[in-house]
């Protein structure tokens, strides 16, 4: 046996009766139809029954508390945001790498610090280049030296020290002086 139908009459959808009391005036022009327009949308969205609304009120809020733990998560998180660790490549120094917390101006270890805290360290670990050779480099610019290090600009202290340098360890020097030495010095 089929199942009845029912003979109650269908509550039409309230977006569907504003559309039909607009039905015609949409092609008008004029403020007047526009208003009157507006006005009947306005009626027939703000006609909903009592269950409607409190599941719209009930939505808003679920979005609102949505919003709030968001917010509340992201100052949690920036509040305590984990610490920032400076790391160093295996077998490097890091007393050749410059705090990055004292670039900031905020490294609170000080001393303790592992880091350096130098700003002339970061020029000082400049890379060598290892396709070069740097000895004939180094060469000439002890050369160069040599030829602007003139005995006559020497003050005793410098003479001093060439001449320790020159005998080796003062040390194992003798109280022997050589006779001719002695004469060079008194002839002058």
């Amino acid at each position: 046996m089929p199942p009845k139908k029912d003979n109650a009459p269908k509550k039409p959808n309230a977006a569907k009766v504003a559309e039909d009391k607009t039905f015609g005036m949409k092609n008008k022009k004029g403020s007047t139809a526009k208003k009157q327009i507006a006005q009947i949308q306005a009626s027939a969205a703000s006609a909903k029954t009592p269950e409607q609304k409190r599941k719209e009120a009930e939505k808003v809020q679920r979005e609102k508390e949505k919003l709030a733990s968001e917010q509340a998560k992201r100052e949690t998180a920036e509040l305590f945001k984990p610490v920032q660790v400076q790391k160093v490549p295996f077998g490097v120094d890091p007393k050749t790498v410059l705090c990055m917390f004292f670039k900031q101006g905020n490294c609170e270890k000080g001393k303790k610090c592992k880091f350096s805290h130098d700003p002339a360290v970061e020029r000082k670990g400049e890379k060598r280049n290892l396709y070069q050779d740097t000895r004939e480099k180094e060469k000439e610019e002890e050369e160069e030296q040599r030829k602007k290090d003139d005995m006559a600009e020497w003050d005793e202290e410098k003479l001093r020290q060439v001449v320790t340098s020159k005998h080796g360890n003062p040390k194992t020097t003798t109280d022997k002086v050589c006779k001719y030495f002695i004469e060079a010095v008194e002839n002058g």
